[in-house]
């Protein structure tokens, strides 16, 4: 009986390792894929118009109007990169290219002066990344990314007739440090699927136009925006490993 009992679990045993043996690895090499989910234009702007009456006397803050940014949109991204598995680390570098189109529209009022216009805008990001992890299971790796991406975003105010004829319509280019972490787990050794997240902080730019006011001749109108974009994205993909 004893024997019996010792021949199945050493049966079961070799079952298991030869399943354990079979299953699919995250390997070394070059890869590639295709990933979809969501961004969110955050961060704040800080709005200020001041304005010089008839030249007379120094520009003075006219209003302030400071406020968080907040909208989301669906996104795409495309990848490519090599990723060596090293004494149980996974060590990686990639360079990627995200389609997204993001907006955000505001109407800060000053005191009983309405009908200001706030835009903000972006649409797409490349860039780099590295990755740094381990492996619970030969078949997964989580990760920590350190990268960077390059966006252009556009700004637009006009603001209310009544208070100023100041108006801002101007493009910038953006370089963001982008940390993040993912994971990834092995369909069949080609073939893997991935989750990441990853938050760009881009430095404050400040953008102003000045011109004088149809309303009061004479009269110097300036609006000034500080903008600082934060930009959140969640994605899901496939890899493919060459």
């Amino acid at each position: 009986m004893k024997t019996k009992v010792l021949l199945s679990l050493s049966a079961a045993a070799l079952v298991n390792a030869a399943q354990l043996s079979a299953a699919p690895q995250i390997s070394s090499g070059a890869y590639a894929g295709v990933a979809a989910g969501v961004s969110v234009l955050g961060g704040k702007n800080e709005l200020t118009l001041l304005h010089d009456a008839a030249g007379l006397a120094p520009q003075a803050v006219q209003n302030q109007a400071s406020f968080s940014l907040s909208r989301a949109s669906t996104a795409a991204m495309i990848f490519g990169g090599y990723g060596a598995k090293v004494s149980g680390f996974w060590l990686a570098g990639e360079l990627f290219y995200q389609f997204d189109s993001l907006k955000n529209k505001q109407s800060p009022t000053f005191g009983a002066e309405s009908g200001s216009i706030l835009k903000s805008s972006s649409a797409g990001a490349y860039g780099a990344s590295a990755h740094l992890g381990f492996f619970p299971a030969d078949n997964c790796v989580a990760y920590a990314i350190l990268g960077i991406e390059t966006r252009g975003f556009k700004m637009q105010f006009s603001g209310p007739a009544a208070l100023t004829s100041a108006s801002i319509n101007k493009r910038y280019a953006s370089v963001a440090f982008v940390p993040g972490v993912g994971t990834r787990f092995a369909l069949t050794n080609n073939i893997s699927i991935r989750a990441e997240y990853k938050y760009a902080m881009h430095r404050s730019k400040t953008v102003n136009s000045s011109t004088s006011s149809a309303n009061t001749p004479g009269q110097t109108d300036v609006a000034k925006i500080k903008y600082q974009p934060r930009i959140q994205s969640f994605n899901v993909g496939l890899v493919y490993n060459f």
